[in-house]
């Protein structure tokens, strides 16, 4: 039997009932990294594994077990992702300017995966500072698609999706703006969730855009999802944005039972050449398995829906600016040596400290907050976006759920990035960015492949807070599509 291709929650059972021990699993996943890094084409999903101290955390759980104890995650191999602090160990966000900094806390959503027993095995590479959709912005290599490895995993989350899977962890943190959890799980035939803005904790999670920023689970199927969402969810006093509310258990919900639930199809997401018909063709037959299985399918409008992508655009780039500020090279940063006035200073650190994608948002979300444009431009995407936000509301009146593809397109070949139709570009991120802008819950799930074999990825969309119903809808597409 090959452990590494079991889920989390089967590798747990196995783990509780002595099937296996932890110190081996960690072990072998770990070798199969290793392994995997010393060839030319290597997936490049981690970083940094945290080798010696991850085997001995496993001889300690292995401990636990042994005595008795049952954690959801005891002894599991957990992955996460380069923006989220882990006390002690380094943090880079992929980028040069923070290369070296080690974070002095762990964040809130980590340290809910150690306290349920998780083995932190390592931290993935992604686009730097969360800013790209590919994961080859990241200063310290690319990270290739474990599905075929000539192929981008998507971003910013690239390498917690290929990790997962690769089958190099069994659960994985990402963090989501714009789209950074679903659509690398979509791209590298993943579950991913960017769960309802204010469910799961910020603390300890790299900031790009404040208010569009969630962290959430990447896993192999969408009980592990469900699984991880529930642990890393929860009420945070430290902070101001998670809410006060009792966080369900979303895998009581997970028994196909789908008769009477009203899913909405919005002609927006649909009716467009720009999609990729492959794409189109599967995401129709999964709602036809649906239907087929008791749901009611309605039409439903978004009207605001197609100017998403540009709203998204100004808003993240506005809250980048402000966020990117603290990179100065003199509070922590890349040092430049030399010598400089401030002006000098600044500019020699981040010309070298950050990528071309990070200092352009930087100077973008400057200019749209400048007196020149922050009323015709900034102002007015504000107002877009609250359009945006009850267009959706008025579809919940009517729908327990809206699917919509993960993205019209799939994964595309390394190196081809610059050369993304900027149409289609505006497209593909309306249908995962729109959600970050509206604060509302959301998921890929694996859904067939395209003309290359590559996967296609649906997404589950719920009214906030009702990750219930998001979960139980996607759990009865896995079932009906893996007959």
């Amino acid at each position: 039997m090959e452990l590494e291709r079991l889920s989390l929650i089967e590798i747990r059972e196995k783990l509780k009932n002595k099937e296996v021990d932890a110190p081996t699993l960690v072990d072998s996943i770990i070798r199969n990294i290793e392994e995997d890094n010393k060839r030319d084409d290597k997936i490049y999903a981690y970083l940094e594994i945290f080798k010696e101290e991850a085997l001995e955390k496993a001889k300690e759980a292995q401990d636990r077990i042994n005595k008795g104890e049952n954690l959801p995650l005891l002894g599991v191999p957990i992955a996460i992702k380069d923006n989220l602090c882990y006390k002690d160990h380094t943090m880079t966000c992929s980028s040069k300017m923070l290369e070296g900094y080690i974070a002095p806390y762990t964040a809130i959503s980590v340290q809910r995966l150690i306290d349920n027993g998780a083995i932190i095995i390592g931290r993935t590479n992604m686009d730097e500072f969360a800013m790209g959709g590919t994961t080859e912005t990241s200063d310290y290599g690319v990270t290739r698609n474990p599905v075929n490895r000539k192929y981008v995993p998507g971003g910013s989350s690239g390498g917690s999706a290929a990790a997962i899977a690769a089958n190099f962890a069994y659960g994985a943190l990402g963090s989501d703006t714009g789209g950074s959890i679903r659509q690398p799980s979509s791209f590298c035939g993943v579950v991913g969730v960017k769960p309802t803005y204010g469910r799961v904790p910020r603390l300890g999670c790299v900031a790009m855009a404040s208010s569009l920023d969630q962290v959430g689970p990447i896993t192999k199927n969408v009980e592990d999802a469900a699984l991880m969402t529930k642990i890393i969810a929860g009420y945070n006093p430290k902070e101001g944005t998670t809410i006060k509310l009792d966080v369900p258990d979303f895998n009581a919900k997970l028994d196909g039972d789908i008769k009477g639930m009203k899913i909405g199809i919005a002609k927006e997401y649909y009716e467009t050449d720009l999609i990729n018909k492959k794409v189109k063709e599967n995401i129709i037959n999964a709602i036809e398995n649906l239907k087929a299985h008791g749901a009611e399918v309605v039409e439903i409008s978004l009207p605001n829906a197609k100017y998403g992508s540009r709203v998204y655009t100004a808003v993240m780039a506005a809250e980048v600016a402000s966020n990117m500020g603290r990179y100065d090279g003199i509070r922590y940063g890349h040092h430049p040596k030399g010598n400089y006035n401030l002006d000098e200073y600044y500019y020699e650190s981040r010309s070298v400290g950050l990528a071309f994608e990070t200092r352009a948002r930087m100077l973008f979300g400057t200019l749209m907050t400048g007196k020149e444009y922050f009323h015709s431009h900034y102002e007015h995407a504000l107002k877009v976006r609250k359009l945006m936000q009850m267009d959706f509301e008025t579809a919940f009146e009517s729908v327990d759920v809206i699917i919509s593809p993960t993205s019209p397109v799939t994964a595309g070949l390394l190196g081809t990035r610059d050369q993304t139709n900027s149409e289609l570009s505006f497209l593909s991120d309306s249908y995962a960015s729109n959600i970050n802008l509206s604060g509302l819950p959301a998921m890929s799930v694996p859904c067939g492949v395209d003309e290359n074999s590559m996967p296609v990825g649906i997404q589950f969309i719920t009214n906030f807070f009702n990750e219930v119903d998001m979960f139980r809808m996607a759990y009865a597409h896995q079932i009906s599509f893996n007959k």
